[in-house]
């Protein structure tokens, strides 16, 4: 079955990566929502962005408030800002990672696509809202409240929120 990755705020921790890879398995590519390292010169994210860099498939990068210009030398994948957005087994995906979380609402409102992915929040939560679904995967690395570290699978059936562990926490049908 056809399926996306998606994973934020890694903040450098290989680790996080390592283990989400691992669980969402083989995909057609991973969505990544900002904040991938923490200072490039450190060896965590030079780790991070060499494991990053081997990846199979497209890795699409939304820039967060975290990245810095320096970050995109070390990755081999693209870092878009403020947003990205691509159509994906028929649907339109709209990303960023959620610092600008009210230009990407009113964005999302004028193009109307079927899910909004962000992160920033480090708060995973799945939401349905006027037909659109908006997902935070929360935080691979450092969550916040009550979640654990989480990721997200999308498939053409379902999306759901995963810790990494590899327990469910939310799932939507689309």
């Amino acid at each position: 079955m056809a399926k996306i990755g998606i994973i934020s705020d890694t903040h450098g921790d290989l680790h996080s990566w390592q283990k989400a890879s691992s669980l969402w398995g083989d995909v057609e590519l991973v969505l990544h929502c900002g904040d991938i390292l923490t200072h490039p010169e450190t060896l965590a994210s030079r780790h991070l962005a060499e494991e990053m860099n081997l990846s199979q498939v497209p890795v699409m990068i939304s820039r967060g408030n975290c990245d810095r210009d320096c970050d995109q030398d070390f990755l081999v994948w693209p870092i878009s800002s403020p947003y990205l957005s691509l159509f994906w087994r028929g649907r339109f995906i709209l990303a960023g990672h959620g610092h600008r979380f009210s230009g990407l609402i009113d964005l999302s409102r004028r193009c109307r696509p079927a899910l909004v992915v962000t992160g920033h929040t480090h708060v995973a939560s799945l939401v349905r809202e006027d037909g659109v679904v908006y997902l935070n995967p929360g935080s691979a690395s450092a969550p916040r409240r009550r979640d654990p570290a989480s990721f997200a699978i999308v498939s053409e059936d379902d999306i759901e929120i995963v810790t990494l562990e590899g327990l469910q926490l939310h799932r939507e049908r689309w």
